[in-house]
C-alpha cells in the first residue's frame, strides 16, 4: 500500500494556514501552535509507559484500563475521546526527538482518528524518522506527517539557496546540520528529508 501523499499535504497545509507559518522567519516550527489548533493536548511524561500514560488519564476522568501492558515503554502514544484527545511523548528524550514524536502523534490524530480506534501506541520500531523504514502505513504515513510539518519543504529550498549564494555550492550534509539547528529536528532526519526533496549537492 502507498501514502495518500496529497492527503497528509493537505493536512499540513491546513494547519500551516492556520498557524500561519511564516517562511522567511527564521527558528524551529512553532509545534505548540499546531497543537493549539486542533483539540489535542501536548503531554510530555518524565517515564513514557503504557501505565503512565492510563494514570495520566484516570487523573483526567478517562477510563483508560484496557490500553495495553502497564510496563510496556513507548516512543509516543495518541489517545482519543470523541473529538479530543491526548499525544505523549517522553520527557527523558532529546528535543529533536520529542518534537518528532509530538508530531508524528498529531499526524496520527488528523490523518487516523476515524480508522485507529481511540489509541494508538508507538514504539521504538514503529516510530522513525525516516522514510520507508516502517512497514504499517499509518506509521509511515504520521511520520511523512511529521517530516512535512516539522521540515518545511519550501524552507529548505530556500535554505538551500543561499547557502548556494553564499558559498558557490551547497553541501547536503552542511545545509542539514544548519537545518537541524534551526528547526529542531535531528540531523538524520534532516538528512532524509533533503534527500527525499533532492535538495542540496550530494
Amino acid at each position: 500500500m502507498t501514502l495518500d501523499l496529497g492527503r497528509i499535504s493537505e493536512a499540513v497545509s491546513g494547519l500551516r494556514c492556520r498557524g500561519a507559518l511564516n517562511v522567511h522567519q527564521r527558528g524551529p516550527v512553532p509545534l505548540a501552535r499546531y497543537f493549539e489548533e486542533t483539540n489535542l493536548d501536548h503531554v510530555e511524561l518524565p517515564v513514557l509507559t503504557v501505565g503512565e500514560v492510563a494514570k495520566y488519564l484516570r487523573q483526567q476522568g478517562i477510563d483508560a484500563n484496557a490500553i495495553g501492558d502497564p510496563a510496556d515503554v513507548l516512543a509516543g502514544f495518541v489517545f482519543t475521546a470523541g473529538r479530543v484527545g491526548w499525544a505523549f511523548v517522553s520527557g527523558a528524550d532529546p528535543v529533536p526527538r520529542r518534537r518528532f514524536s509530538a508530531a508524528h502523534e498529531l499526524g496520527h490524530f488528523l490523518l487516523h482518528r476515524d480508522t485507529m480506534g481511540r489509541f494508538r501506541a508507538d514504539t521504538d520500531a514503529t516510530l522513525c524518522e525516516a522514510d520507508g523504514e516502517v512497514a504499517d502505513l499509518m506509521e509511515r504515513e504520521a511520520n511523512r506527517f511529521a517530516a512535512e510539518l516539522l521540515m518545511p519543504a519550501d524552507i529548505c529550498r530556500m535554505r538551500a539557496v543561499e547557502l548556494e549564494e553564499e558559498y558557490d555550492c551547497c553541501p547536503r550534509g552542511v545545509l542539514a546540520y544548519r537545518l537541524a539547528s534551526e528547526l529542531l529536528v535531528s540531523r538524520e532526519a534532516m538528512r532524509y528529508r533533503l534527500l527525499g526533496l533532492e535538495v542540496g549537492d550530494g
